[in-house]
């Protein structure tokens, strides 16, 4: 079983990942919800982050928690 989900629209959001040592990195971007999660997963993996949390650059609330398990 699949399940696809596309989102539409474009936004700018600030992504904050953490790692388990305390390390992190603050990044802003823009483009689909999609794209934005793609972008994060990678991130994610490449530099061992355990979590990222992307949010909206114009009200600041939190539109993705993205954990690794």
């Amino acid at each position: 079983m699949a399940i696809h989900v596309q989102h539409t629209y474009t936004t700018h959001v600030e992504i904050i990942y953490r790692a388990q040592d305390g390390a992190g990195l603050h990044e802003a971007t823009c483009g689909s919800m999609d794209d934005i999660l793609e972008h994060v997963c990678d991130v994610l993996v490449h530099h061992h982050f355990t979590s990222a949390d992307v949010c909206s650059a114009e009200t600041g609330e939190v539109l993705m928690i993205v954990e690794r398990s």
